[in-house]
């Protein structure tokens, strides 16, 4: 790979895991305001705007992970914090899967 290459996947990774990251903290905001809330109103949230909460994180992770692996296939290695955030949207996927 050329170092334009290497720049272009280092950029995407970076940018994934962002995206992934502000994903999160949409859906861990989410959860907190639903903390105590009847369980109807809950249920409701998360048969409505829940569900594109959702999709959002499945989608940012889904892309965090293709940009590592094309990351790693560039021959680059991604830092302790990025493959913590990585591995978390891998296992998110893995659990959502099951």
């Amino acid at each position: 790979m050329t170092a334009q290459d290497q720049a272009a996947a280092t950029e995407r990774l970076q940018r994934a895991l962002l995206a992934f990251q502000a994903a999160l903290n949409l859906l861990l905001g989410a959860e907190r305001r639903l903390k105590g809330l009847p369980r109807a109103e809950v249920d409701a949230f998360w048969d409505g705007q829940g569900r594109r909460v959702e999709a959002t994180v499945r989608a940012a992770a889904t892309e965090a992970v293709a940009a590592f692996k094309q990351f790693s296939a560039a021959g680059l290695v991604a830092d302790a914090g990025d493959r913590h955030l990585v591995s978390q949207a891998q296992r998110y996927l893995a659990e959502r899967a099951t």
